[in-house]
C-alpha cells in the first residue's frame, strides 16, 4: 500500500513539475502532460469504445431474454388455464325444487336434465345419556369399560376404558377411541340435573351403533334414542337409488347431487354449460401470443426505434430468437395428442395463425365447434383429465402440449435461460477486459510522462549550456571591440 501511495505521489509531483516548467517557459515549452494524455487516449479511446459496445450488447441481450422469459410465462399460464376439463367451461345446475340440486362439477359432466324425487334423507343415529348435575359429577369409584358396536351388515366392537370418572371424562374417552361415534357434553339448561352426553354416529344404515357399560349410562333407556340411522333414497328417472350420504357423486357423471329435504313429487334437475369462459380464455391466449410476437419483432429489428426502449436488443442473436418463436408457432399448428372426432387442433375451434404470423380467433368457427362437438373440444384440449402435471407420461391434451413446449424453453437448461446466462458471462468478461485496458493505458500514460519529463530535464540542461556559451561568446566579442 505504501509503495502505491509513493508511486502516485511521484507521478503527481512529476506532472506538476512539468507544468511549472512549461509555465516559466523552461524546457522545450511543450505541454507534455496534455501531450502524454492525448497520445494515450489516441490508443485507448477506440479500444475502449469497442469493448463498451460489446458490454452494451451483452447487457441488451440479458434484458431482452429477461423480457422473453416474462412474456413466455404469461403465455404458459394462459394455456395452462385450459389444460383441465373443469376449466374449459363453467357448468351450473338448475332445479325446480330447492330440496335438491347439483352443487359441484369436475369438468366431465354433460348437459342434461333428470327427474328426481327425494324419498328419504340420510340420517345419523343420535342417543343421549342419563342426566347429571355437573360436568364433573362422579360416576362410580373405579375405572370401567364402555363397549361400542358399530355397523349393520358387518360390525366392529370397541372396548373403551374410562379412567376419568365424570361425564366430561366419558366424552373424552369415546372421542379418543375414534370409533366413528362422536360424543359431546351439553348443558340443557334444566334446573338441577341438566348435563347430558350426546352420541352421534355416521349417516347411513351402516352408521348404526349400540353402547353398553357398567355402570349403565342410560343410552339404551326408552326415549334416549333421538334419531335412528338410515340411508338416503331417491327416485332417479324411475330408478330407486340408496346411498349412506346426502351427496350422490356417482349418479350423474361429473356432478354431485346434494339432498336437503324430501320431496312430495319428482323435481327436474338440469346441468348447463357456459362456454363463454372457454371463449374468453382462447381470446386471452390470442392476445398474449400476439404480445409475445410483437415483443420478438421489437427485440430483433435491425431498424432501431429510439422511442422503444428495447428496440433491436437481440438483433445480433436473431437465430436464437427465431428458434424460440418457431417452437411455439409449430406447437400451435400441431394436432392434439388427444384429437377427438372432428376436433384435432386449435384451428378446429377458430384459433389460427395468419400470413403475418399473428394468432387470430374466428368466433363463428368456435361457436359451431362447441355447439356440434363440445365433448370433442374438451377431449382435444384436456384429454378429459384434471390436475395435470408436467411429469406424467400419458396424453394430456393440446393446451398442456403447448404449455410443455414453453416450459422446455424456460427450463434452467432451456434456450432462454442459457442465452441469458451466456450473455451475463460475456458481459462480465468484457467488464474485466475494460478494467485491464484502463490499467494498461494508465501505465502507458505514466511511461509517456516519465519519458517526456526526462526529455524536459535534458532540454533544460542543453538550454543552460546554450545560454552559458552565448554569454561567453558575447564577452569575448566585447573584449575585441575595445
Amino acid at each position: 500500500m505504501a509503495e502505491t501511495v509513493t508511486a502516485t505521489a511521484t507521478k503527481t509531483t512529476t506532472a506538476v513539475s512539468t507544468q511549472v516548467m512549461t509555465a516559466l517557459d523552461a524546457g522545450s515549452g511543450v505541454d507534455v502532460v496534455s501531450l502524454a494524455r492525448n497520445l494515450t487516449d489516441a490508443e485507448k479511446v477506440p479500444k475502449q469504445a469497442l469493448i463498451q459496445t460489446a458490454i452494451d450488447n451483452a447487457e441488451a441481450q440479458v434484458s431482452g431474454y429477461g423480457l422473453i422469459s416474462s412474456q413466455l410465462s404469461l403465455l404458459q399460464t394462459a394455456f395452462e388455464s385450459l389444460n383441465d376439463s373443469s376449466e374449459v367451461a363453467n357448468s351450473y345446475g338448475a332445479t325446480t325444487d330447492t330440496a335438491l340440486g347439483f352443487t359441484a362439477f369436475d369438468g366431465t359432466e354433460v348437459d342434461g336434465s333428470y327427474a328426481i324425487s327425494v324419498e328419504k334423507l340420510a340420517l345419523e343415529q343420535i342417543m343421549i345419556s342419563d342426566e347429571y348435575n355437573a360436568s364433573d359429577y362422579a360416576i362410580g369409584t373405579d375405572s370401567f369399560d364402555i363397549s361400542i358396536t358399530v355397523g349393520s351388515s358387518s360390525t366392529t366392537t370397541t372396548a373403551i376404558t374410562v379412567s376419568s370418572l365424570t361425564p366430561a371424562g366419558v366424552v373424552s374417552a369415546i372421542n379418543t377411541a375414534d370409533t366413528g361415534v362422536t360424543a359431546s357434553l351439553v348443558d340443557t339448561g334444566t334446573g338441577g340435573t341438566n348435563y347430558r352426553i350426546i352420541l352421534t354416529g355416521k349417516t347411513g344404515s351402516e352408521g348404526v351403533f349400540t353402547i353398553s357399560s357398567n355402570p349403565d349410562l342410560g343410552f339404551g333407556d326408552t326415549g334416549n334414542t333421538l334419531q335412528a340411522a338410515q340411508d338416503a333414497e331417491i327416485e332417479f328417472d324411475g330408478l330407486t337409488i340408496t346411498r349412506d350420504s346426502n351427496e350422490f357423486s356417482d349418479v350423474v357423471t361429473g356432478a354431485t347431487l346434494t339432498l336437503y329435504e324430501t320431496t312430495t313429487s319428482a323435481a327436474t334437475v338440469a346441468i348447463y354449460s357456459d362456454t363463454s369462459a372457454l371463449q374468453t380464455k382462447l381470446e386471452n391466449i390470442v392476445t398474449v401470443y400476439n404480445d409475445f410476437r410483437d415483443l420478438m419483432d421489437e427485440l430483433t429489428t435491425s431498424t432501431i426505434d429510439e422511442d422503444i426502449e428495447h428496440s433491436g436488443d437481440l438483433q445480433r442473436d436473431f437465430a436464437s430468437a427465431r428458434y424460440i418463436t418457431n417452437q411455439i408457432r409449430d406447437a400451435l399448428r400441431e394436432d392434439s395428442s388427444t384429437a377427438s372426432g372432428e376436433i384435432s387442433a386449435f384451428r378446429d375451434i377458430g384459433v389460427t395463425i395468419n400470413s403475418k404470423g399473428d394468432l387470430t380467433f374466428d368466433e363463428a368457427t368456435f361457436d359451431e365447434a362447441v355447439e356440434d362437438n363440445y365433448n370433442d373440444v374438451v377431449m382435444m384440449l384436456t384429454a378429459n383429465t384434471n390436475d395435470q402435471t408436467l411429469y406424467g407420461s400419458s396424453s394430456v391434451g393440446m393446451a398442456q402440449d403447448v404449455a410443455s413446449v414453453i416450459e422446455a424453453l424456460l427450463a434452467s437448461d432451456g434456450i432462454v435461460a442459457t442465452r441469458e446466462s451466456n450473455a451475463e458471462d460475456l458481459g462480465e468478461e468484457y467488464e474485466e477486459e475494460l478494467a485491464t485496458l484502463e490499467t494498461r493505458m494508465e501505465l502507458l500514460y505514466d511511461r509517456y510522462i516519465s519519458q517526456f519529463t526526462a526529455m524536459e530535464v535534458l532540454t533544460e540542461k542543453l538550454n543552460g549550456i546554450k545560454d552559458y556559451l552565448t554569454g561567453q561568446l558575447e564577452t569575448l566579442s566585447k573584449a575585441y571591440d575595445k
